[in-house]
């Protein structure tokens, strides 16, 4: 029986979407600025998940792309031997806009994107059904009679032209008397039964998940009596697991259904890893879902200690707006390279990043021939982050530790010898130590690392940058992560 050690997929992994194939789960979450972009997780157990690739490398120009724009709540589904994911692409110019890619291996290569300019709106989703392609969007309603009023509407999509065909139909607005953002809206089929899913009161406190049903595909669809269907609003502020929503229904190998959605784990209402893939058990009654039936919430978090060193390969780290070209593998070792852009200067910056997976932890790397401005940084992001800061002079590296929230920057700085460094932050519920060499420097607020302080909707990242002149180096020796819990 399948163990579900929630999250299933810790850190910033949000906006989930999984379909089956040939006994294989395959799940995609949303990257925001970050790229590659869209990863791809497979299982063939629910419990244990593998990376297998990204849909999203350099098909798009991150440049201009802001703090929490880029790539929103994709949908991954499958029909007739190839994968499809569909995404909205949020400031990244006139390529800004719903799309969608193919694969035939999840794996990739993707293809280049197939955009729609006539779906507006954002959270795409791809239905199958006779045969035909359907593209199902929310978007905010043109004339609305309050703040965040939405609609979720279907049109059909022809493949073979890729492009958005015949009449456009609205199919859903909301569920509950003035509930704000209708999103998220993904369509399964359940014995003769058309079952929207979609998300409401917003990705925060009230976050919830409702389900309606239709026997057309175009509707009329009826609210489910029980609805929501999942949240975790009721259950207070205090709840370990919050801001539960943004669902995809799915059917396992032996008839058994399942949902996957997104939650948090806060610390005194901040919470700092992002939104979180976590798993859920479905049964039926009178034809409607039931979410862990007799506890009626997710599964608390399991604890899950562990540890991992060494230099992994530029494949598995995460960069802001660009790819990762300043990077060079040279056997153990990473060289970055700068990019001339200063950190936080919202342009591509040398920085090979990671996700925060837990608030009991310690990271840490080392650096050595440093001939600019290097260093650790925990970002959440551009006007909301902390780092270790080295730099060289004659005889000396000067080490600064910085904590930026929004316009305001505070710093502490001290003197080490030249040579490798090895900077550590040591993150808690207490706050965050930092140190180089073991010497203490000063620590920061955990809470300003969270969503609640700098807004938006990533998580933590970290790990090793560069800036300073263009082309000036340092070499990254050295990185690892300790999980306490």
């Amino acid at each position: 029986m399948t163990v579900i050690a929630n999250p299933i997929l810790r850190g910033m992994y949000p906006d989930p979407s999984i379909c089956r194939v040939d006994g294989t789960y395959y799940l995609v979450t949303s990257t925001f600025e970050y790229l590659p972009g869209l990863p791809i997780h497979a299982s063939t157990d629910l419990e244990n998940w593998q990376l297998v690739g990204h849909a999203i490398v350099d098909q798009f120009d991150y440049t201009t792309v802001g703090d929490s724009r880029g790539m929103f709540a994709p949908t991954i589904r499958h029909h007739d031997g190839l994968f499809y994911i569909a995404c909205t692409q949020m400031g990244a110019g006139e390529a800004s806009g719903n799309f969608y890619v193919t694969a035939t291996d999840a794996a990739g290569p993707w293809s280049a994107p197939v955009l729609l300019p006539d779906a507006r709106g954002i959270d795409p989703s791809i239905t199958f059904s006779d045969g035909r392609a359907w593209w199902v969007g929310c978007r905010e309603v043109v004339d609305p009679t309050f703040d965040g009023e939405t609609e979720v509407w279907l049109r059909e999509l022809d493949l073979d032209r890729g492009q958005l065909v015949g009449p456009e139909t609205v199919i859903w607005t909301r569920t509950q008397y003035r509930a704000v953002w209708a999103e998220g809206p993904h369509i399964v089929e359940r014995d003769g039964w058309f079952y929207l899913v979609t998300a409401e009161g917003g990705t925060s406190f009230e976050h919830s998940v409702m389900v309606a049903r239709a026997r057309d595909l175009a509707g009329p669809y009826l609210p489910c009596p029980r609805n929501p269907v999942l949240t975790h609003r009721h259950l207070g502020s205090g709840v370990e697991v919050q801001n539960v929503g943004h669902a995809d229904l799915f059917e396992g190998d032996h008839g058994e259904w399942w949902l996957v959605a997104l939650a948090t784990r806060p610390i005194d209402g901040h919470h700092v890893l992002g939104r979180e893939t976590h798993l859920a058990r479905v049964t039926w009654e009178d034809g409607w879902p039931v979410v862990n039936a007799g506890l009626g919430r997710l599964d608390a978090p399991v604890a899950r200690p562990g540890e991992w060193g060494g230099v992994p390969s530029i494949g598995d780290f995460l960069t802001v707006r660009g790819v990762a070209d300043f990077a060079e593998q040279i056997g153990g070792e990473v060289v970055l390279t700068s990019t001339g852009e200063a950190f936080g200067s919202q342009r591509p910056v040398a920085a090979l990043l990671r996700r925060l997976t837990s608030t009991e932890c310690t990271v840490s790397i080392t650096l050595d021939d440093i001939e600019a401005t290097a260093g650790l940084v925990l970002r959440q992001s551009d006007d909301a982050h902390a780092r270790l800061e080295l730099e060289p002079d004659s005889s000396a590296l000067r080490v600064t530790l910085v904590s930026r929230v929004g316009e305001q920057s505070t710093r502490a700085t001290a003197a080490l010898p030249r040579g490798a460094v090895t900077l550590t932050a040591t993150v808690s519920p207490r706050g965050i130590d930092w140190a180089a060499n073991a010497a203490p420097l000063g620590s920061t607020p955990l809470s300003d690392l969270s969503s609640e302080t700098a807004g938006g909707f990533v998580g933590t990242t970290f790990g090793p940058y560069v800036s300073g002149p263009t082309g000036a180096t340092a070499r990254f020796t050295a990185w690892s992560q300790l999980d306490r819990s």
